[in-house]
């Protein structure tokens, strides 16, 4: 995407349900140090997650969002 933006497509395996997922993240390196942070928006309903009573969206979004952040270091 440029810069220290990236995209990155692949298939999440969610509650035995998989479906193709793009994360947007960022990512900065610092001498030995990554860090990559990005967040995606899913559906849960697509993936099963939230049944019985759970299933209606008009109390618990159907769409949620995923964020995450994290830090490697080289050895």
């Amino acid at each position: 995407k440029g810069g220290d933006r990236y995209a990155a497509a692949g298939t999440l395996d969610l509650h035995r349900v998989k479906r193709p997922v793009t994360l947007d993240f960022t990512l900065k390196i610092n001498g030995d140090n990554a860090r990559a942070t990005g967040s995606t928006r899913l559906d849960r309903t697509a993936f099963g997650i939230g049944s019985g009573d759970w299933a209606a969206t008009d109390q618990i979004a159907g769409n949620v969002s995923v964020r995450f952040d994290f830090l490697a270091r080289r050895q």
